[in-house]
């Protein structure tokens, strides 16, 4: 059953993005708007700050609970050309304390600007850095929303096609997993979504594919060859145009042998656990998912 804050937030956002914002956006538009402050602030008991790996910058994300050893590779949200860190920073903070470990939010290279394969290889650079650190596979896990989503997918295949080791585990939440938007369930979906517009979506994802083509695996892992993968835990809302990536994903990496769990969350929009201060969804998504990712460090 849905929580009353979840049917609020639901309402709330139909309200704010269907009624309220114009058609369409401009990536100047966007970018302007995801500076806008948080009302929530960080949790007290979690530090963060700036810093880099392998000279890619970011930021630790450290809750009181962490253990000194596993990491957790953050790749963020924002259709491959915004970045919301005040955002993003309080719910990777939620989910370190969920998984007791440290936490290192990569502040990758956006598109238009700098176009595929940019972020995938400022993701990689980040993984192989904490390696050189010292940090061992089996120790490091990677997670990443939407297009961070999609993002940890394209880090898994480049890991396995280049013959490197696989972190311990992954997680994928509301992952933008087809950049060529072909299949027709999108567009019904994209009906229900109160959150996420199909076209401002299409047009994020046409601006990080740049010259190459859409239906590359690296774009759109929902065109791969999944075999070989880490165990991952796929989260999608029940209510959101990315749904049925995640379902096909999902489907396809079982098919290939690969240890995956797919959760629906029922009446929930999309990367839905950045609302955890709000709805208990997003903090019991967040809990589940700290705990998949404990189990697999150890």
């Amino acid at each position: 059953m849905v929580s009353l804050q979840g049917r609020a937030l639901f309402a709330i956002m139909k309200l704010l993005y269907f009624r309220l914002l114009p058609p369409h956006l401009d990536i100047a538009t966007l970018r302007k708007g995801s500076q806008q402050p948080l009302a929530e602030p960080m949790p007290r008991d979690i530090r963060w700050e700036t810093g880099n790996v392998a000279g890619i910058p970011g930021e630790w994300i450290t809750p009181p609970n962490a253990e000194t050893t596993p990491v957790l590779l953050y790749l963020h949200g924002g259709g491959y050309v915004i970045k919301t860190p005040h955002v993003h920073r309080v719910m990777v903070g939620r989910l370190a304390r969920a998984a007791g470990m440290r936490a290192f939010m990569v502040d990758y290279r956006l598109a238009p600007e700098h176009p595929f394969p940019a972020a995938l290889h400022d993701a990689a650079a980040s993984y192989r850095g904490l390696l050189t650190q010292g940090v061992a596979p089996s120790q490091i896990v990677v997670v990443g929303d939407s297009a961070g989503g999609g993002l940890t997918a394209a880090l898994l295949l480049h890991l396995r096609d280049s013959g490197e080791p696989f972190p311990a585990a992954a997680g994928i939440i509301s992952g933008l997993l087809d950049c060529t938007f072909s299949d027709p369930a999108a567009t019904e979906y994209a009906q229900r979504d109160p959150f996420l517009r199909l076209a401002d979506v299409k047009m994020m994802a046409m601006h990080y594919a740049g010259a190459e083509n859409p239906a590359h695996p690296l774009l759109s892992p929902v065109f791969a060859d999944l075999h070989g993968l880490p165990p991952l835990l796929i989260y999608a809302g029940e209510h959101e145009c990315l749904y049925p990536d995640a379902v096909r994903i999902a489907a396809q990496a079982e098919a290939a042998g690969v240890d995956v769990t797919l959760r629906v969350w029922a009446g929930m929009l999309h990367a839905f656990p950045i609302f955890a201060g709000f709805v208990p969804e997003g903090r019991q998504a967040l809990t589940e998912m700290g705990a998949f990712l404990r189990r697999h460090v150890h």
